[in-house]
């Protein structure tokens, strides 16, 4: 797909005598500043800048949207056609005016360039034709519990990058543009018309909390770049499935859960769909789960949950925009896009069966700048957790992405819960850049290993909690690093295991920021040689040997910027101890 280069500024403007547009096919358009639209006098083709089979605008970095102007950017998205089922968006443009009404920026398309106005209404079900929204399930989130979802169906009034939920639509709607319909019965398509999204967004999360977001850009969001770079966050994106096709507004009858996205694994784990009642508590699991789907890069108007590691904010800015399309053809709006990315980050997919009722799917991913404890946008914590599941345990909590260093034949901790009596199943789902002999469930108690590559594994259990019983043990050689001129390469002996076992915790890390050095105390036992730094995104920014005779090395941090850090400590035994430090300035 080629590139419209287009310039500096960009205005668009009727003439005396005609009315002016661009109009943009499959193609990116980039505009380094600022972009003046003013409004087209036919109605027919009204906007100025019409983005159509997957076009979109890219402009250059700036801290705000200078963006202005009657006119119109318009673009298409499609969502679900059911009118029981959500979807989550965001606004990718802003309401030129100052209507707080969300048909003032959502629209029917009727050609290439003609849409008319969607109608809302006050009603259970939105339709397809004419276009009408249901003002009913329009809401935004904030908070911890069941009670902050904040109806704002009469009152739309959003910040860039702030997310909301809208069910769709009942029936059909006929009108072709480039082959397919508005809505055959499988997704609704919008046009979103509006001053396009531009510069720098922040909004303000708290710790613990949950918050819907979405890309606020008339453009793809690399999500992994934009996690990376947001540390109030825990680094992953949550986003809502459900079962399609649904049948009622009872929130007792919805059947939908969240997957979760990590950018340190680069992977997706999929929903356990799950049934609640009228407070939003869990009644129990469907034994259905969503798609296996990349989420590295998000489309246009694409909404997601983040929680808060702290009290802070949440910043968009134009560096995370990407021109990135969209599977080929018309695709469903939360099924993302193709996996195209050159980045194989080593990791299985471990599947749990409980009760015969429903899978809990789980990942594991190797990362040698990741750490055995829990890793900033690394490691993803269940959302919404049941009553019976299994995970990855780490630091005594339940997750459903494990990223951490390959350990030869270590055992990985799995917790189980279960509610009552029943079975359980292990088995192997997928293995990604992995070849291993074996893939191993040890059970501790009753010290037995099964090979659930050759088999899946069966157990029945009491009600309880498992989390010193099951572990995961991968029998494989260790991932080779590749080869770095700032490592040292000669050959080093091995000695004896029991001559440098150490606990990590016997290893003292400290991170002075305010003399910006690094200050470690080694036990002499370690025998260390070499310090490895890596940033979140696992590029090494320091190598360093340490003198044998040196217990207490000390590195210089100056110059380095704020965030989390994986430094790795490694012995003559070609040992590694793994810490996590954070870099503050001020």
């Amino acid at each position: 797909m080629s590139t419209i280069s287009c310039c500096a500024q960009l205005n668009i403007s009727p003439s005396a005598i005609a009315d002016h547009y661009i109009f943009v096919n499959n193609q990116v358009l980039y505009v380094q500043n600022e972009i003046h639209l003013e409004k087209n006098r036919n109605p027919s083709t009204e906007a100025s800048i019409y983005l159509r089979n997957e076009a979109q605008l890219l402009q250059g970095e700036k801290e705000q949207n200078i963006n202005k102007g009657n006119g119109l950017i318009s673009l298409f998205q499609e969502g679900t056609s059911n009118a029981y089922d959500y979807n989550y968006w965001s606004l990718p443009v802003q309401n030129p005016g100052t209507s707080k009404n969300l048909n003032e920026i959502i629209f029917e398309p009727q050609d290439l360039t003609k849409s008319n106005k969607a109608n809302l209404t006050a009603e259970l079900d939105g339709t397809a034709e004419p276009l009408t929204i249901s003002k009913r399930w329009i809401y935004s989130f904030s908070g911890d519990d069941y009670n902050d979802w904040k109806n704002i169906g009469d009152q739309f009034v959003l910040k860039p990058g702030e997310g909301f939920t809208m069910k769709g639509t009942n029936g059909v709607n006929r009108t072709v543009i480039y082959g397919v319909e508005n809505n055959p019965g499988s997704e609704q398509r919008y046009d979103f018309r509006g001053i396009p999204n531009d510069g720098a967004y922040s909004i303000k999360i708290l710790e613990n909390q949950s918050l819907l977001v979405g890309n606020p850009y008339p453009s793809s969001l690399h999500l992994k770049n934009f996690l990376l770079n947001n540390p109030a966050t825990t680094g992953i994106a949550y986003f809502w499935d459900s079962k399609e096709n649904g049948k009622s507004h009872y929130l007792k009858d919805y059947e939908g859960g969240y997957g979760a996205y990590s950018p340190g694994a680069n992977s997706y784990v999929p929903a356990i769909f799950k049934k609640y009642r009228g407070n939003g508590e869990i009644v129990n699991v469907t034994g259905e789960n969503g798609a296996i789907i990349p989420r590295e890069f998000i489309p246009v108007a694409q909404g997601f949950m983040l929680v808060g590691s702290e009290d802070g904010f949440v910043g968009f800015r134009n560096t995370y925009r990407i021109f990135k399309t969209e599977k080929s053809g018309i695709s469903q709006f939360k099924a993302a896009y193709k996996n195209n990315n050159d980045e194989v980050i080593p990791n299985l997919r471990l599947n749990v069966e409980i009760n015969n009722l429903y899978l809990r799917p789980l990942l594991l991913a190797f990362r040698e700048d990741a750490t055995t404890g829990k890793d900033w946008a690394m490691d993803a914590m269940v959302m919404n957790g049941i009553a019976s599941d299994a995970g990855w345990l780490i630091d005594e909590d339940h997750y459903i992405i494990n990223v951490r260093p390959y350990v030869p034949e270590e055992k990985i901790p799995l917790i189980v819960n279960m509610a009552s009596e029943g079975e359980i199943i292990f088995s192997l789902q997928s293995l990604i850049a992995l070849n291993p002999e074996k893939v191993v469930i040890y059970d501790a108690e009753r010290n037995t290993y099964h090979n659930i590559k050759e088999e899946n594994q069966r157990i029945v259990l009491s009600k309880g909690k498992f989390s010193e019983r099951f572990f995961l043990i991968i029998e494989m050689p260790a991932i080779q690093e590749k080869e770095d001129p700032a490592t040292p390469t000669e050959e080093i002996p091995a000695i004896p295991e029991t001559s440098i076992f150490i606990s990590p915790e016997e290893v003292q890390v400290l991170q002075n920021n305010k003399e910006n050095v690094l200050q470690l105390k080694i036990p002499a036992k370690l025998q260390a040689q070499h310090i490895n730094l890596f940033d979140i995104k696992g590029s090494k920014i320091l190598s360093q040997t340490i003198p044998e005779s040196e217990k207490a090395p000390t590195i210089s941090t100056e110059g380095l910027s704020e965030g989390v850090y994986i430094l790795n400590i490694l012995s003559k035994g070609q040992k590694k101890i793994s810490k996590k430090i954070t870099i503050k300035k001020g």
